[in-house]
């Protein structure tokens, strides 16, 4: 997953990421699809043209800072992935089909993989690099070198922000080329066919051999070797970001080589980026599209909206309505009216494929004995108004999430039991009072900080490494930019202030608030919020990104957890699947080890002369097929 970003977060391999994910800024189409889409007033041909300029807004405070597409965690956005660095490097396989997050054999570098036991068959289609040369099996190892030397680096980095210990590549012992366009892997277990494609595989982007050279230049040999990848992973990543770039991506030697249907021509200190399209380009686009494609980021959703009303000379062709300035849907409907002062943009409201929470630093040492507490965190999830928060900064265009895995785009992942059906911890403020008072805390109700007045372990105690006199006062990151978030983290504050927890909230940078929960020192955070993690590049929500001790979930570690979530993985059969998907989600639900936030709508304005067709649940986006009409 990765952090998304607040559209509204990505990565899955969970963002946040970030795919990290902040949610809701993405051009996509809910696994169910549109929910609806409001009438503009402008009248346009329908006479398909070819070339034009098309502008896409970015998600607020999240631009492209990253290009090399082995990406740290820090920088594991949906911006990144999915608006920059798909576009110009293909991943192996392509998720998104139609309106479901699925596998895409059209759109994908390769053939769906065959299994054979523990042998795994990997087939190239016909693709070639910018620069003439194909898409070959080792383009293929190049990358699976470079995250086995990254991931067992004497330093103990996970410098790929996907990387999950004991998953990919550890969960292969060995891997060859048969021929130019043929691999084989040779798998550690027995893993279920469709999680080792659709959250391991799915990981992979073939890299170059043009990329496979050291900072002198010389040839680096990670492609036929893990030992020769170091320098050429220092040298990629150092050419990838730094104060220098990305104004050396335009014209690079290295970036320029591209599979993608789009090559970066410039990019500004202020990250906007500019590409142009790939005629080189071997797979599938649409015969009449855009040549010119533009990324524009942008400080605050509002900044974006302005933009849109009064575009003057630097026009938005796709960007965002915020949720608080969308009119409220009529009784019986999912979509309301465009604003009129967006007559010449046409509204499509749609749910993507995500996961919207926020973490507890578990390693914080000050606050994580306190977050360790179950009690503690039915008590807070109780202060979060998730119903409210839909109703109120989202109007109406929001989903409240009950678990791990999201029940809306409708999948067939989300186990069916009653256990499962709704908000289980709707706001109720007496519920926290009560679950506080019995486990050794003074609750204040009259503005004061409630305190543990019995330390210990036993009945009527606040729990193991809780001293007599802690005092539940927190602070708390969020994303600046976001009016929904805003509110919502205003509404936190108050409602927790009816039990005696005192909530410090700054507003920050959303790429600052990643780089802190991610990569920061365990005393350096203690609530963050970004917006939401979408599944990907890991579709298959089976928990591993987020919940096995990683940085997107606040690392938190539960033996249980995490021998559910290996059943998950392990699964041979559909039955077995389901039933493992079933215990893990329902356990989990109860564990609450994040604060479940409402999954918040992407309300896409797009110009009424521009057909972008129905968008992907999975947050990537298609600009080669994206054309005017006269």
């Amino acid at each position: 997953m990765r952090l998304t970003r607040t559209r509204g977060s990505r990565r899955g391999r969970g963002v946040l990421g970030v795919c990290c994910a902040v949610a809701g800024l993405a051009v996509v189409v809910a696994a169910c699809g549109p929910v609806g889409s409001g009438a503009s007033s402008s009248t346009v041909g329908t006479t398909p043209t070819n070339g034009g300029t098309a502008t896409y807004a970015t998600i607020p405070g999240l631009s492209a800072t990253y290009i090399f597409p082995f990406t740290p965690g820090a920088d594991f956005s949906a911006t990144n992935s999915d608006d920059l660095q798909y576009l110009l490097y293909r991943p192996l396989y392509w998720f998104g089909d139609g309106t479901q997050p699925t596998l895409n054999p059209q759109l994908s570098l390769a053939d769906p993989p065959t299994f054979n036991g523990r042998t795994v068959t990997i087939t190239l289609k016909p693709y070639r690099w910018s620069n003439g040369q194909p898409v070959t099996a080792e383009n293929v190892i190049f990358w699976i070198n470079m995250e086995k030397a990254e991931e067992t680096a004497a330093s103990g980095a996970d410098e790929y922000g996907g990387y999950v210990a004991g998953t990919f590549p550890d969960n292969i012992t060995g891997w060859r080329a048969i021929n130019t366009h043929t691999l084989v892997m040779t798998l550690r277990g027995s893993y279920g066919q469709a999680w080792f494609t659709d959250n391991e595989l799915s990981q992979i982007t073939p890299l170059p051999s043009a990329w496979d050279v050291t900072a002198s230049g010389t040839k680096g040999g990670c492609e036929r070797a893990i030992s020769g990848c170091q320098a050429v992973y220092n040298y990629l990543t150092s050419a990838s970001v730094g104060p220098a770039n990305p104004v050396k991506w335009g014209g690079s030697p290295i970036w320029s080589v591209v599979d993608g249907p789009w090559q970066v021509t410039s990019a500004t200190a202020q990250n906007q980026v500019t590409m142009r399209y790939n005629t080189m380009y071997s797979g599938p686009a649409a015969a009449n599209h855009v040549d010119t494609f533009i990324l524009e980021p942008f400080a605050s959703e509002q900044a974006e909206f302005n933009q849109l009303q009064d575009p003057g000379n630097n026009p938005v062709d796709v960007g965002y309505l915020p949720t608080v300035d969308a009119p409220v849907p009529a009784a019986g409907s999912q979509v309301g009216s465009n604003p009129v002062s967006l007559t010449n943009y046409k509204l499509t409201v749609i749910y993507p494929w995500m996961l919207s929470y926020y973490p507890y630093n578990w390693q914080n040492p000050t606050v994580g004995p306190i977050f360790s507490q179950l009690y503690f965190r039915q008590a807070f999830q109780s202060l979060q108004d998730q119903e409210g928060v839909v109703s109120g900064p989202m109007h109406g265009y929001g989903k409240v999430t009950i678990g791990p895995v999201t029940d809306y785009p409708v999948t067939p992942y989300l186990s069916r039991s009653l256990e499962m059906q709704g908000d289980q911890w709707t706001l109720d403020p007496s519920r926290a009072d009560r679950l506080l008072s019995t486990n050794g805390w003074h609750v204040s109700t009259t503005g004061g900080t409630t305190f543990c007045a019995h330390a210990g372990t036993g009945p009527n105690e606040c729990g193991a490494g809780i001293k007599v006199g802690t005092k539940l006062d927190f602070t708390m990151i969020y994303a600046a930019g976001v009016d929904w978030m805003e509110s919502a983290v205003k509404e936190l504050v108050s409602n927790a202030s009816l039990v005696g927890i005192n909530i410090t909230a700054t507003s920050q940078p959303t790429n600052t608030v990643v780089s802190t929960a991610l990569g920061g020192a365990p005393d350096s955070w203690e609530l963050a919020e970004w917006g939401s993690w979408t599944y990907s590049p890991d579709f298959l929500p089976t928990g591993e990104e987020l919940f096995m001790k990683s940085p997107f979930g606040g690392f938190y570690n539960n033996p249980t957890n995490n021998a559910d979530i290996e059943k998950t993985l392990t699964a041979q059969t559909t039955s077995t699947f389901d039933q493992s998907m079933h215990t893990w989600q329902v356990y989990l639900a109860k564990e609450l080890p994040v604060v479940w936030t409402p999954n918040v709508a992407t309300l896409v304005e797009s110009a009424d002369n521009l057909v972008i067709g129905p968008q992907s649940s999975t947050l990537t986006i298609n600009p080669e097929d994206w054309y005017y009409v006269k």
